[in-house]
């Protein structure tokens, strides 16, 4: 993706695709920070950029210093399986006393740039889908072996849908969810789902 696709308005317009990732609030952000590490190492993405005039220079260093109540918004870029690169926003949201939330979003506009695209975003009217989400369930995996999550969901518009604490296996019949153990033994549902790495499953 060159510099001027990567920060024309349009290619921010619009509705975005999400990985909403839920993590162990603590104090200074640490279970955050890890994450934010294991995204940075992966070979499938570059940025932590402030904004999306900076893409291509120096990304920001990490650790970042997180209030206890914020909301951060960085942009980034993902590659996918098939050679295509799509642009990302990256939001980390605290709220004292609630879990911390990683949300990787990508714009629609931007996979309809790219892709055949037919609203909504589901593999059903997008095979092309199915890179996407294999790049989020490759994102997941990583910042489980880092920083172990609570839950993490796949979808459009999907950051505040539901929580660890929420979640049940009839509201999970309506999501794209990936489940660490504990959550899976919690709700009943160990014995469903595809098994990825370090336990984890995916539920479509």
């Amino acid at each position: 993706m060159d510099y001027t696709e990567y920060t024309e308005p349009e290619t921010w317009s619009g509705g975005y695709y999400e990985l909403s990732i839920e993590i162990p609030f603590d104090e200074k952000g640490a279970g955050l920070n890890q994450a934010l590490y294991a995204l940075k190492n992966l070979d499938i993405f570059n940025g932590f950029w402030e904004r999306p005039q900076d893409y291509q220079s120096e990304s920001l260093a990490l650790p970042l210093i997180l209030e206890k109540d914020c909301v951060i918004g960085l942009y980034g870029l993902v590659m996918l399986s098939d050679g295509n690169t799509l642009p990302c926003l990256i939001s980390i949201i605290r709220s004292e006393g609630q879990s911390d939330w990683l949300d990787i979003s990508i714009p629609q506009s931007a996979m309809a740039q790219v892709y055949p695209y037919e609203y909504p975003p589901t593999a059903e009217h997008n095979p092309w889908l199915l890179y996407v989400n294999n790049m989020f369930i490759e994102i997941a995996e990583s910042v489980y072996r880092h920083s172990p999550f609570l839950l993490a969901l796949v979808g459009e518009e999907i950051s505040g849908h539901t929580n660890h604490k929420e979640l049940t296996p009839a509201v999970m019949e309506h999501l794209t969810c990936i489940l660490p153990p504990k959550m899976q033994s919690r709700i009943g549902v160990e014995d469903k789902g595809k098994r990825l790495s370090k336990q984890l499953r995916l539920y479509e």
